[in-house]
């Protein structure tokens, strides 16, 4: 082999590919660490980069490449003061990155730096994946609840609760059901745009203890918890609606059929779920192969992300809901009606029992 040599090769692809990947995990910690010194909260108004270094007891010189970085990123907009470029937030940062703004969205942000760990650590997931099995749903679940409700209260929440106030089944209804409702958000949400509709909450009992913190701080009065599993439990009857939103079970035949027993004649059964049907894509075999890092104790997953043991795929699902009676109103694909893309195969089934 000769030094003289080149190989057949150029090492181009491979460089460029590790160059670009480096660049954009630099960024994810920076926004980390951003996040963690509340960065944004200082940045209301105009500040330079040394004023602002004084605030947060951090070194000058970073804080101003930091500064210039966000700006890059349109996070913050620029301005030249007395000679000197000062910063603040831009209207979005103002709304989703402040501590105090309702819609912060650091809790699902959180997620992503939580979930990194496992990618840090996927040598040891691969070989020795059974350390990361039978997770505790008990204590799971209540963890990311308060997150998918930041999450959703920041604009899926209000455009879902928009298209089914125009219902007349809706505008009509007496009670509903908030099966498997975490948070309780769209049961709290549906009593603010129906006064005259009672709204029931059922999750497990650990669950439930955070669903009655968030119906506590919207003083909500006509919204109440069941505690139970609905894989095992009775859900009540005599519903007008019941509604569902990304939940174990929300493909499941049996849960289906439960759900059809509880409602009156002619009440709506609304189905919010992911139903990734394919895999076409880097990021599916990522998302799904994160899916697969651990197992809940108590469900069983299947290899395709937020699918479980007895899952129906959407078709499938569609035709059984026929089957049991029920004529399916409307299917609205959500990243059509929150008006953007994403990377989430969700769609919302609306269906009448008759």
């Amino acid at each position: 082999m000769s030094l003289l040599k080149c190989p057949d090769k150029s090492p181009e692809k491979i460089l460029k590919l590790f160059d670009e990947i480096y660049s954009k995990t630099r960024i994810f910690y920076l926004l980390k660490t951003a996040i963690d010194l509340n960065l944004f909260d200082y940045l209301d108004d105009f500040k330079s980069a040394d004023e602002l270094a004084a605030l947060l007891e951090t070194d000058i010189i970073l804080t101003d490449y930091i500064l210039k970085i966000l700006n890059e990123l349109n996070l913050i907009e620029s301005k030249v003061i007395n000679g000197k470029i000062h910063y603040r937030n831009t209207e979005i940062t103002d709304i989703y990155f402040k501590r105090d703004s309702e819609y912060n969205l650091f809790n699902p942000i959180y997620s992503y730096f939580e979930n990194i760990k496992n990618w840090v650590n996927l040598l040891d997931i691969l070989k020795n994946k059974d350390k990361y099995t039978n997770t505790d749903i008990s204590s799971f679940f209540p963890k990311i609840v308060k997150r998918m409700g930041d999450e959703c209260k920041c604009w899926e929440l209000q455009k879902v609760l928009s298209h089914i106030a125009k219902y007349e089944e809706f505008k009509n209804a007496k009670k509903l059901l908030d099966l498997a409702g975490g948070h309780g958000l769209y049961a709290i949400g549906f009593s603010m745009l129906n006064k005259n509709l009672k709204c029931y909450v059922f999750d497990l009992p650990d669950v439930v203890e955070e669903t009655k913190k968030f119906i506590k701080k919207y003083n909500a009065k006509n919204v109440y918890t069941i505690a139970g599993d609905f894989y095992k439990d009775k859900i009540g009857k005599d519903y007008d609606i019941i509604f569902c939103s990304y939940n174990p079970g929300g493909k499941n035949p049996k849960i289906a059929k439960k759900v059809y027993d509880a409602l009156n004649k002619g009440g709506l059964f609304i189905n919010k779920q992911f139903f990734p049907e394919k895999e076409e894509s880097i990021n599916d075999y990522l998302d799904n192969m994160e899916w697969n890092f651990s197992k809940p104790k108590g469900l069983e997953k299947s290899r395709m992300r937020y699918t479980f043991k007895g899952d129906l795929n959407f078709d499938d699902y569609l035709k059984y809901l026929e089957d049991l009676g029920f004529k399916i109103l409307e299917v609205i694909d959500i990243p059509k009606l929150l008006g953007f893309e994403n990377n989430s195969p969700a769609k919302m089934i609306i269906a009448k029992k008759i």
